[in-house]
């Protein structure tokens, strides 16, 4: 009931006459209010008071009035009202600005002339920011009726004129230092004194991004040496390491090194614009090379080897029926077929169709004219597979041949090797949550593994045994070699794509002005660009590495030796064996038919 006795006091107190200034002059401020104003109150009486007339007002304004109440800390409260008689009974409450959600409406029903109070006002607002972090507290001056804002990087009171005199405070720093975070990553390399932990250096596309930031928002760098966990995360004991750890500990302003753009557990952090997107994938030891020895064999694929030799059944049936159907209506040719048997003449039409089929010369030509046309164009298909069959051949010999990789994520479960990660973060990137069952079996196989002295990605061209878990980018900048060279495969089928953004405190006044530029970076094409060109560079500096040449035997031509033909011996061994073996059995068993045959003219 007191509540609603204040109400009508209120709307009472508002049909007096007023002063038709503080509309306009609180417009710019509600603009952006974005929940419920709470309007502290000393007590009734303040009611009366000019300002607080004009917020109640407004329509569709959302307020909350606390008479005399003390301050709470509550999310759904971000934007605060508080009117106080002169600075110094300000200065008495600064414990009450504490928070840098929302902001400020600070009414002053006396003037600030005195230059003591005028000093003691700029030693408030800097409080606060040294403090708490923010500026946003919009000082009303009820005597000369002005809305102020204070700049921390002039050290002074800006007036308040429209709506984006809050966002120009941050459009030009004036050169006001930045704590920044940058790490050795994709797309980004920090070169520094170990010893000393001082930064010398940032170099790659989110480096060149920092410093156009910098270089627009007039503001100066401090780039601070990183931890060891790089990105870091949620510990066990619910504590954050890494960036994501400073950040939340508002220990930095600023992480020019791109994040996944996902739930890290907090919520004192917040992310910029993504800035671009990556596929986390997975990838294996490469696949053994296949010998020397059946290289032809796997020249070309299992698929043309099987169309090559049913063909050569299906055309040896076509000509076979065709023989027969010219026996049959008795159609002469060149010369007359009589006297043969017709498993004779089919075994004949066999042989010869794959004598012709593997482009050998045959010693009788068919009788028939059906037959010789069928027979032409049966040598012109049998010139096509040769040359496929002979072009693939020479490519295997200059180009190696390996056994096929695993090329999904179903044939790599299959495989049953483990999966190493080298961030925790990746445990839920990747599998986490899945429904699929290939995606749970997976996960169950993750295992986080501290990297040392040899790299994971070199663990695995080395090893075996193991998948790794890396972005895609990566096998396309620093790793590119180790798939150059043929020492690890990239699974083709990546299972999670993420957008990836650059990470700030939460809340942090920078984010509009930073976004601000990367955006127009992004729309320009710039950063694009730069991250082609570092690829580029990554495929020049792929000639440094010995392996590689040594891979592509550069200034060398390609000698064949008897290593490359030795298949062509083993089919011709197999041959004579075969051939001796046949002749054997023909020899026995025309010494036995003709033993036989002696017997029975005895008798």
């Amino acid at each position: 009931m007191a509540s609603v006795a204040q109400l009508i006091m209120l709307i009472l107190a508002a049909n007096t006459g007023q002063d038709n200034s503080y509309p306009r002059l609180l417009a710019p401020i509600l603009r952006h209010l974005e929940s419920t104003l709470e309007l502290h109150l000393r007590s009734t009486e303040d009611f009366n008071n000019i300002v607080v007339q004009t917020l109640l007002e407004q329509k569709d304004l959302p307020l909350k009035v606390a008479i005399n109440q003390v301050v709470s800390e509550s999310d759904s409260i971000l934007h605060h009202f508080f009117i106080y008689e002169d600075v110094r009974k300000l200065h008495e409450n600064l414990e009450e600005f504490t928070q840098s959600h929302g902001f400020y409406i600070v009414a002053l029903e006396r003037s600030v002339d005195a230059v003591e109070e005028q000093q003691l006002m700029l030693q408030f607002m800097e409080t606060v920011w040294r403090q708490h972090g923010h500026n946003r507290i919009y000082y009303v001056q009820q005597k000369t009726k002005e809305v102020l804002l204070y700049n921390p990087f002039t050290q002074s009171t800006v007036l308040v004129e429209d709506s984006l005199s809050y966002q120009r405070i941050y459009s030009n720093l004036h050169g006001y230092v930045l704590r920044a975070y940058i790490f050795d990553s994709v797309y980004s390399a920090l070169y520094g004194d170990g010893a000393t932990k001082q930064v010398l250096k940032v170099t790659g596309p989110d480096a060149k991004v920092a410093d156009t930031v910098a270089k627009h928002l007039n503001l100066t760098l401090n780039y601070i040496w990183p931890d060891d966990e790089f990105f870091g995360g949620r510990q066990p004991n619910g504590s954050f390491n890494g960036g994501i750890g400073r950040a939340h500990r508002r220990e930095l302003d600023v992480i020019f090194a791109g994040f996944f753009i996902k739930d890290y557990l907090t919520t004192r952090i917040q992310f910029s614009a993504a800035v671009y997107m990556d596929d986390l994938c997975l990838f294996v030891q490469k696949a053994q090379r296949i010998p020397q020895s059946i290289v032809p064999l796997f020249a070309v694929r299992l698929d043309v080897w099987l169309c090559f030799l049913l063909v050569g059944f299906i055309c040896s049936f076509i000509w076979m029926c065709l023989r027969a159907l010219n026996l049959a209506v008795h159609i002469e040719g060149n010369e007359r077929v009589k006297g043969v048997h017709y498993l004779s003449i089919g075994w004949r039409i066999f042989v010869d169709t794959w004598v012709v089929w593997v482009r050998v010369n045959i010693n009788r030509f068919p009788p028939f004219n059906s037959e010789r046309i069928f027979l032409a164009s049966l040598c012109l298909v049998s010139v096509i597979f040769g040359a496929l069959l002979e072009s693939s051949l020479a490519t295997a010999y200059i180009r190696p041949l390996y056994y096929r990789d695993p090329n999904t994520l179903a044939e790599l479960d299959d495989s049953q090797i483990p999966i190493y990660i080298k961030h925790p973060a990746f445990k839920d990137d990747l599998f986490f949550g899945s429904d699929y069952e290939v995606y749970r079996r997976l996960n169950a196989k993750m295992l986080l593994v501290g990297e040392g002295e040899d790299r994971l990605i070199s663990m695995v061209a080395k090893r075996g045994k193991f998948a790794g878990v890396t972005r895609s980018a990566s096998l396309e900048l620093n790793d590119r070699r180790f798939i150059m060279t043929h020492m690890v495969h990239k699974i083709p089928e990546c299972p999670k794509t993420y957008h990836i953004g650059y990470v700030l405190p939460y809340p942090s006044p920078y984010i509009e002005g930073i976004n601000n530029i990367l955006l127009h970076i992004l729309a320009g094409g710039i950063l694009d660009f730069w991250i082609n060109e570092m690829k580029e560079r990554a495929k020049m500096n792929i000639h440094q590495y010995p392996e590689y040449l040594a891979e592509l035997s550069v200034g060398k031509w390609k000698v064949f030796t008897l290593k490359d033909v030795q298949l062509a011996f083993y089919a011709l061994a197999i041959g004579c064996v075969l051939a001796s073996l046949v002749f054997l059995l023909e020899f026995w068993f025309k010494s036995s038919y003709g033993t036989k045959c002696q017997l029975n003219k005895l008798i």
